[in-house]
């Protein structure tokens, strides 16, 4: 059974009201960001709501599992002793059963050393110099940095140039973080580029970026008259429809997907309604209406391989870049 989650944002609470401020500032931009109203803020001392009222209100909006996260840097006696003392007795006292999930500090994460730069950047900026580097150079040493922000991540060796070339598509270092590869996918993707599968796609920004030189057909059928005029008929996105009257086509192809949840939606009903079979599904549509909904509906799916990131970010660069990553793998070696 699906529980019902409640998150408190817990910060020690200041006697000065514009940095409590901060706190109700995050939780609702936190509201806004996850469309859910299950966020609340709560405060340690100084402030209210206090952990105990903020614990009350998430209970009488129905929650069953409360996740904590605590506003502070480090894991020092707050976290450890006091905060979980305050959350223990608030609890008890609502004669409820609920399962509390403690998160790590902000100091623990390891993006951290990204936000310590971000602000130190306007300080540093008058001191960049230009480098001269030759136009051959250009990638290698741009991957040569890449390399050195992947040290001390546990990345599979197959999947590291995937990672690598999405980094380096989009300047993105939180690709590094929130890429997701089913079990199967490299090993599968790469035998269907290898027996050389069509390859298609949602629109033709990806399309037309996708490597074609080892004999690969890419095809996108967005354009296509009859597309058009279903899409219409149906009140569908183009790219919905396009994946939709493909239907069986995709049997055994990839399916790389760089702009539109409509059309990933529509690939994954086909899969469950009417057992398409794809060798491997790129998903990475961008957006924020149903971009990372359409994303973690992708990874329902267990009868398909798939590669996709977490969240809004995405786009026709992003699933170019998987693709033609892989195709360099099988194709390029050495």
């Amino acid at each position: 059974m699906e529980r019902t989650k409640g998150f408190l944002v817990v910060a020690h609470g200041s006697r000065r009201g514009e940095a409590n401020q901060q706190v109700f500032t995050l939780v609702r931009r936190l509201r806004n960001y996850f469309q859910t109203d299950m966020f609340e803020a709560a405060f340690m001392e100084l402030a209210s709501p206090s952990i105990k009222e903020g614990i009350k209100t998430l209970v009488e909006k129905g929650i069953d599992e409360l996740i904590v996260s605590p506003f502070f840097l480090f894991q020092g006696m707050h976290f450890s002793e006091d905060v979980p003392s305050l959350i223990r007795k608030a609890i008890e006292e609502t004669d409820k059963k609920i399962k509390v999930k403690m998160l790590k500090p902000l100091g623990m994460h390891p993006h951290i050393f990204d936000m310590v730069c971000e602000m130190l950047y306007g300080e540093l900026a008058d001191q960049f110099r230009f480098k001269e580097v030759s136009p051959s150079e250009i990638e290698e040493r741009s991957m040569e940095v890449i390399e050195r922000y992947i040290e001390g991540h546990t990345i599979p060796p197959d999947q590291k140039p995937v990672i690598k070339r999405v980094i380096h598509a989009t300047g993105d270092l939180d690709f590094l973080e929130n890429m997701v590869f089913h079990e199967n996918a490299m090993s599968e993707g790469l035998k269907a580029l290898r027996s050389r599968k069509t390859i298609y796609t949602d629109v033709t920004m990806v399309q037309a970026g996708i490597n074609k030189r080892f004999g690969h057909d890419v095809i996108c059928v967005i354009n296509s008259p009859e597309v058009k005029k279903g899409a219409e008929i149906e009140g569908l996105t183009k790219a919905a429809y396009g994946i939709k009257r493909l239907g069986r086509s995709l049997d055994g192809s990839i399916v790389a997907i760089g702009n539109a949840p409509t059309a990933l939606i529509a690939l994954i009903d086909l899969i469950r309604h009417d057992n398409v079979r794809p060798a491997l599904i790129v998903g990475a549509p961008v957006g924020f209406v149903n971009a990372r909904e359409s994303k973690e509906y992708l990874r329902g799916v267990k009868e398909v391989p798939y590669i996709t990131n977490r969240g809004q970010k995405g786009g026709s660069a992003v699933a170019v870049s998987i693709v033609n990553a892989m195709i360099k793998m099988e194709f390029m070696r050495g």
